[in-house]
């Protein structure tokens, strides 16, 4: 059991769930995805805030990019943290909680201050073919960082206790690290100098008779699939995620603050470059006290993705940890179908605690709905990606869920 004061409520975390002022509440968090170093879009989301707490949401998670407010790119607030300030005052006057998030990666949207890149060149993490990379998988073309690199730790460490300090006096519900922490699916990582300095560290403590790091590229299938070498890589995932989560509490000083960390379960054949060992990232992930399951729903069969939440629970079965399990994007706006929520939901429901549900993105585009997409927090993301239309209406996948909120909550609450 874990307790807190937020925003003058009593605040447990008991058996994964959420209990305010005694009373177990089924959290609807919602992601709206902006520049928060922006006041005009800051201003536009408050003018919003009614809307959004109307349709019953009761956590906004603000995902902080690092590009947004470091324009050295050493991890030091250039842009003014004022109108953030003043947003998350107005989330809580609007009677919800606010999080805080940030997205300090390469892939899947983020992106590095440029002046990061022009210090640190050679920060770039590289692939079993010798390649610098860059986010191909999803399209952005952001230029990847190692996850091993000691200059990138320390800078994009110095960013998260410094947004942190900078709002240490305001209260959050939860702090959430990186998104959907992983290296990538669609290619093989890392085989960077710095990659090499950490794997041969660890081979000394943890490992003597692991295989010798290739000298040669492209890097031979033996060593990419290797067992130790993928032990390594999911230790030094989950490490990355603790030492985030590190500092977080260290920019927030004697303030408590429970951390959130997504896990990203997806097709079994991306795993080992995702995560390397999935179970070995679990295993060593000691700092959150919300696990957020990726791929609850398996996009390439269209079911529940019953792997993911069996491998979080066989490692809580076996160290006792006392995670609140929920989701990370139970639902976007663009890769789920009406007919699916049904099973969906309840597999969420099943396999959770039932801290509740989060969707993104849940801020309207405000754009002429005939373009193809809109450049939001500094990437392009298609216009579907809302789960709402322009004038605030459910599309038809949150449809079931809004529509049908009552029902749901009867079905999770026993009332």
């Amino acid at each position: 059991m874990k307790s807190r004061i937020i925003n003058g409520k009593s605040c447990e975390l008991k058996n994964g769930r959420l209990y305010i002022d005694g009373e177990w509440k089924f959290m609807k968090s919602g992601k709206p995805l902006r520049d928060y170093g922006n006041a005009a879009q800051i201003d536009e989301l408050i003018s919003h805030l009614p809307i959004i707490a109307k349709k019953g949401y009761t956590n906004l998670a603000l995902n902080c990019y690092w590009h947004h407010f470091d324009f050295v790119g050493d991890g030091t607030i250039s842009a003014d943290i004022q109108p953030l300030r003043r947003l998350i005052d107005a989330i809580n006057e609007n009677g919800m909680f606010a999080s805080l998030s940030v997205e300090t990666y390469g892939v899947g949207g983020g992106t590095l201050p440029a002046g990061f890149w022009k210090s640190h060149p050679n920060a770039v993490a590289v692939d079993s073919k010798g390649e610098k990379a860059s986010d191909t998988e999803y399209a952005y073309a952001s230029v990847v960082p190692s996850l091993f690199d000691e200059d990138y730790l320390r800078c994009s460490r110095n960013f998260i206790r410094n947004i942190a300090r900078a709002l240490s006096d305001k209260d959050f519900l939860y702090c959430e690290t990186t998104v959907e922490p992983q290296y990538m699916g669609a290619r093989y990582l890392d085989y960077s100098a710095s990659a090499k300095k950490a794997y041969e560290a660890w081979c000394a403590e943890k490992c003597v008779n692991a295989p010798e790091f290739p000298k040669t590229f492209p890097v031979p299938d033996e060593f990419v699939f290797d067992v130790c070498w993928n032990t390594f890589r999911g230790h030094w995932l989950a490490d990355w995620v603790n030492g985030d989560a590190r500092a977080y509490r260290e920019g927030f000083g004697d303030k408590p603050v429970w951390i959130a960390s997504d896990y990203l379960d997806a097709a079994e054949k991306t795993m080992a470059a995702r995560v390397g060992s999935p179970m070995n990232f679990l295993l060593n992930l000691t700092e959150p006290d919300i696990l957020q399951v990726n791929w609850s729903w398996h996009f390439d069969e269209r079911r529940p993705n019953a792997k993911a939440y069996a491998r979080v629970r066989e490692v809580m079965a076996a160290t006792g940890r006392d995670w609140a399990v929920t989701e990370h994007m139970t639902i976007n706006g663009t890769d789920y179908f009406p007919h699916e929520m049904e099973a969906l939901l309840r597999n969420t429901i099943a396999n959770s605690t039932n801290f509740g549900w989060e969707f993104v993105d849940i801020a309207v585009d405000n754009v002429d709905p005939s373009k193809e997409g809109v450049v939001v927090a500094g990437s392009f993301k298609p216009l579907n990606f809302s789960v709402y239309n322009n004038d605030w209406t459910p599309k038809p996948s949150m449809a079931v869920v809004d529509d049908r909120w009552e029902e749901w909550m009867s079905e999770i609450l026993g009332d």
